[in-house]
């Protein structure tokens, strides 16, 4: 999970939609600013809407989560669950570390 990849493909498929970012963002429920920070590979989505934007984007879970359109010939399977729980696992891993560096 390459966050730079990813960032640079949301900001492809999005233009692809012909959305700009405040459009997409206002669909999230989210800013604009955020949008930025995704597709300048800065953070990545909250599990928590990262369907929505697969939606938006008119993509699969496992496409976002390579950076690319699946091929006719591809293989990869995924189990859209376990993205989600892994996902949802590091970011709060990632929020639990922020928390302790902040208290020391």
């Amino acid at each position: 999970m390459n966050q730079t990849t990813i960032g640079s493909y949301i900001a492809q498929k999005r233009r692809a939609q012909n959305l700009t970012q405040e459009q997409l963002a206002e669909q999230l429920g989210v800013s604009n600013k955020t949008i930025s920070k995704w597709e300048n590979g800065k953070c990545m989505p909250d599990y928590s809407i990262i369907q929505k934007l697969c939606t938006a984007l008119h993509v699969t879970l496992s496409e976002l989560m390579d950076g690319e359109d699946a091929g006719d010939s591809s293989v990869r399977v995924y189990d859209d669950a376990q993205i989600l729980d892994l996902l949802r696992r590091t970011q709060e891993l990632e929020r639990q570390k922020g928390i302790l560096c902040r208290c020391f």
